[in-house]
């Protein structure tokens, strides 16, 4: 397994991408103090990557990524639990603390035909971050945590927890992760709102298919959307 470091880039997938292949079956790990063109999902958006954020690629050879963005929402879910944080999943790449988004993952797979040739998952975190440069509806760790790590040691924990899920999903693929994925995800009986080719429409979380698919209670099973507000009273998150 390799890590890579540099103070500063445009993206840590893209530097990720434009590196040679890992070897290793870990895979390589790319970090950056701050990019100055993040990437997030859904129509190449721009993100904020203030100084004190954890912002990682991860590059692997992979035949089966299904269910790859879950993966590393859960081990940010895990990280962010074991230092004292109450994180939730927000479907299908988000990790929020109650009202404010802490983590974001993005998978980027490439295909030939059926064939995986890789696969970059990268994955930024709000750790350290100070609360002048957070976003609007935005956290850290270091406000949800009593005994916040530095963001050395959190990067640590988390690429340990990243690297246990990988031997689970070698072996039993999503299954193996998915029941832990479903109790931190959105409760059953949630009003959401999301968003298909421009289109908005409304429904109510039924739970996560075997695929890690999202399920309405009116049947409708989405696979992914351009959007998705989940609904508590009067807040949208």
């Amino acid at each position: 397994m390799g890590i890579f470091r540099v103070d500063q880039c445009e993206s840590t997938q893209d530097l990720a991408w434009a590196s040679q292949p890992p070897t290793a079956p870990e895979g390589d790990f790319y970090l950056a103090a701050r990019q100055t063109h993040g990437r997030g999902r859904g129509g190449g958006r721009q993100w904020v990557s203030p100084a004190g954020g954890l912002y990682l690629s991860w590059r692997l050879q992979l035949d089966d990524p299904t269910g790859f963005t879950l993966l590393g929402g859960l081990a940010v879910a895990r990280s962010l639990l074991h230092f004292g944080a109450k994180p939730w999943l927000k479907w299908p790449n988000d990790c929020w603390v109650g009202p404010a988004k802490i983590a974001g993952t993005l998978s980027d797979c490439r295909w030939r035909g059926s064939l995986c040739l890789g696969l970059v998952l990268g994955i930024g975190v709000n750790v350290c971050v100070d609360p002048a440069q957070l976003p609007e509806q935005a956290t850290s760790l270091q406000l949800c945590s009593e005994h916040p790590p530095d963001l050395p040691h959190f990067t640590e924990f988390l690429m340990g927890q990243l690297t246990d899920l990988l031997e689970v999903h070698r072996s039993q693929g999503l299954a193996g992760y998915l029941d832990e994925v479903r109790a931190l995800s959105i409760a059953a009986g949630t009003s959401v709102r999301y968003w298909l080719a421009e289109h908005e429409r409304q429904g109510i979380v039924a739970g996560l298919d075997d695929q890690g698919f999202l399920l309405l209670q009116s049947g409708v099973c989405l696979p992914a959307v351009d959007r998705l507000v989940v609904e508590f009273g009067s807040v949208d998150q």
